[in-house]
C-alpha cells in the first residue's frame, strides 16, 4: 500500500511538471512586455524578432470579474499570427488596485482602452492606423463604443455582447460571437446584427458584418474554445491581410491545466500524510440529517442576508468586494446555521490536523492556482486582495466544517462518501445561490460563475478524499476557496 501511494504521488508530480512545461511553452517565439497605462497593468504580445511598429494592433478587453489572463487565449493566437496584442485589467479587476466604484462608468472604462492604445504608441508597438478591438461581455461594450467613437478602427469584435447600439456604418467590420449555452447573449448578438444591417458586406470596405454562435460553450468557456480563437483570427486577417511570419497556434492550455490538476490530486493523495481522527464526535449522519443540516443552513443564510439587504445593508459589496464579499458572508452565516442544526459537540484540533490542513491548501495553491495563473486567473494577490483572504477564510470556515461533518461523518465509505458529500454540497449551494439571485438581482454575476462551483469543490474533495479529519477538510477548503474568491471578484 505504501509503495502504491508513493508511485501515485510520483506519477502526479510528473503530470504536474509536464503540464507546467506545456502551459509555459505557449509563449515560445513571442515577445511579452508588461507595462502600465495609468493604474491598469497591460500585457503586450507580439512575434519575437520583428519590428512591431508596422504591425496591426489588437486591443483586448475582458468582462466583469475577468482579467487579461482570462483573455490570453486570444492574445496568444493573434500574436502567433503576427499581430501585436494589448490586454489589460480594468479598475478593480486582476492586478489593478483602483476600485471599481460607481464613478467607474462606461466613459472611464472606455478611457482605459484609449490609454492602453496611447501607451502602445509611446512604445512603438503597433501601427496606429491599423487598430482593432475585441471585448468580452462588459468589455464588449467598451469595444462597441470604441469602434464608433474612433471610426478609423478597422475591426470590432464583440464576444457575449451587451446592449450597446450600433449602426449599419459603425463599427467597421463588426464580428459578433456568443456561445450556444448563453441564450441571453445570443439574443443580444442577434439584435445587434439587425441594427448593423444584417450579415454580409466586404471587409475591404469596412462594411463586413457577421454573427457566429460557438456550439457547446457558455459565458466563460467561449473564451477557451479553439473555434472562438480561429474565427477571430480569420476575421482580423480578412480585415488586415495575413501577417508575415504568421504561425498556426491552437491554445490547449486549459486541457493541460486539467492534466496538471489531476497531477496535484494524485500528488496529494499519494504523498500528503493521512489524518486518522475522522470526526469531531465520531458521529455519523444519515442522508436526511445531512440534507436538513446543509439545506436548512444554506436557505436560512440566504433569507437572512436578503432581510439584511432590505434593512439597508449593502451586502453585495461586503468587505469592499463586489459579489465576493457576499459569498464570504453567505458561507459564514449559512455554515453557522448548519452547525446549529447539526449540533455537533466541538473539540479543538490537534496541531497535526492544523499542519495537514495547511499542507493540502499549499499543494492546491501551487498545483491548481499557481499553475492556472497563466491560463485564467491572476493567482498572486495584490495587497488589497491579500488583505481579504484571511477574513474571507474565517467566513468560509463554518460552512466547510458543516460539510465535513456530513461527508466525512457519513455512513458510507471511501470514494462513495466523497462523491456523496460533494454532490450534496454542490446541489445545496447552487440552489441557495439561485434563490439569492432571485431575491437580490444586484448579485447577477453569481449566475455566470455557478458552473465553477462544482469544479472547485470537486477538486478539493478529491484532493482531501483520504483525510479522516473534519478539521483538515475544513481548514484546507476554507483557505483555498477564500483565496480563489479573493482573486476573482472586483474590488469596490
Amino acid at each position: 500500500m505504501r509503495i502504491r501511494r508513493w508511485l501515485l504521488g510520483l506519477a502526479g508530480l510528473v503530470l504536474l511538471g509536464i503540464a507546467a512545461w506545456r502551459i509555459l511553452s505557449a509563449t515560445s517565439g513571442l515577445e511579452v512586455i508588461r507595462a502600465k497605462a495609468g493604474s491598469a497593468p497591460v500585457t503586450f504580445m507580439m512575434p519575437a524578432g520583428i519590428d512591431p511598429a508596422s504591425r496591426p494592433i489588437v486591443l483586448i478587453a475582458h468582462g466583469f470579474a475577468g482579467s487579461e489572463r482570462l483573455m490570453r487565449g486570444f492574445a496568444l493566437t493573434l500574436a502567433h499570427a503576427g499581430f501585436v496584442t494589448a490586454s489589460w485589467d480594468f479598475a478593480g479587476h486582476g492586478a489593478n488596485p483602483l476600485p471599481l466604484t460607481g464613478s467607474r462608468d462606461s466613459g472611464a472604462l472606455d478611457a482605459d482602452a484609449l490609454a492602453v492604445l496611447e501607451e502602445a504608441q509611446r512604445r512603438g508597438l503597433g501601427n496606429a492606423s491599423k487598430v482593432a478591438i475585441l471585448g468580452h461581455s462588459m468589455g464588449s461594450g467598451v469595444a462597441l463604443r470604441f469602434g464608433q467613437d474612433r471610426p478609423d478602427t478597422a475591426a470590432t469584435i464583440a464576444i457575449s455582447p451587451v446592449g450597446v447600439a450600433v449602426t449599419p456604418e459603425l463599427p467597421r467590420n463588426l464580428l459578433l460571437m456568443a456561445g450556444s449555452l448563453e441564450p441571453n447573449f445570443v439574443e443580444n448578438a442577434r439584435s445587434l446584427l439587425t441594427q448593423a444591417g444584417g450579415e454580409g458586406g466586404e471587409a475591404a470596405q469596412g462594411k463586413a458584418r457577421r454573427l457566429v454562435i460557438i456550439p457547446g460553450v457558455e459565458h466563460i468557456t467561449i473564451l477557451f474554445a479553439p473555434r472562438s480563437h480561429l474565427v477571430v483570427r480569420q476575421w482580423l486577417e480578412a480585415s488586415f491581410g495575413v501577417q508575415s511570419g504568421s504561425r498556426d497556434f491552437v491554445d490547449r492550455r486549459a486541457a493541460w491545466l486539467g492534466i496538471g490538476i489531476l497531477g496535484v490530486i494524485w500528488l496529494t493523495l499519494g504523498w500528503a500524510p493521512r489524518s486518522q481522527s475522522w470526526s469531531l464526535t465520531q458521529k455519523t449522519f444519515s442522508f436526511w440529517q445531512s440534507l436538513m443540516g446543509l439545506a436548512g443552513g444554506a436557505m436560512g443564510g440566504t433569507l437572512l442576508l436578503w432581510l439584511a439587504g432590505l434593512a439597508g445593508l449593502n451586502i453585495s459589496q461586503f468587505l469592499g468586494m463586489l459579489v465576493g464579499g457576499y459569498l464570504f458572508l453567505w458561507f459564514g452565516v449559512s455554515g453557522l446555521l448548519a452547525l446549529l442544526i447539526l449540533r455537533p459537540p466541538l473539540r479543538l484540533p490537534a496541531w497535526k490536523e492544523l499542519f495537514q490542513g495547511l499542507l493540502i491548501f499549499a499543494l492546491l495553491w501551487g498545483g491548481v492556482g499557481l499553475l492556472g495563473d497563466p491560463v485564467w486567473l491572476p493567482w498572486l494577490l495584490i495587497p488589497p486582495r491579500l488583505a481579504l483572504w484571511l477574513p474571507g477564510a474565517l467566513g468560509c470556515f463554518p460552512w466547510f466544517l458543516a460539510v465535513s461533518l456530513v461527508s466525512i461523518g457519513h455512513a458510507s465509505s471511501g470514494w462513495k462518501r466523497v462523491i456523496a458529500g460533494w454532490l450534496l454540497q454542490t446541489v445545496v449551494i447552487v440552489a441557495a445561490l439561485l434563490l439569492a439571485l432571485r431575491l437580490t438581482p444586484a448579485l447577477f454575476f453569481i449566475l455566470l460563475i455557478l458552473p465553477l462551483f462544482p469544479l472547485v469543490l470537486g477538486i478539493h474533495a478529491a484532493a482531501s478524499a483520504l483525510q479522516r479529519s473534519c478539521w483538515v477538510f475544513a481548514i484546507s477548503a476554507a483557505l483555498f476557496t477564500a483565496w480563489m474568491v479573493a482573486a476573482v471578484f472586483p474590488l469596490s
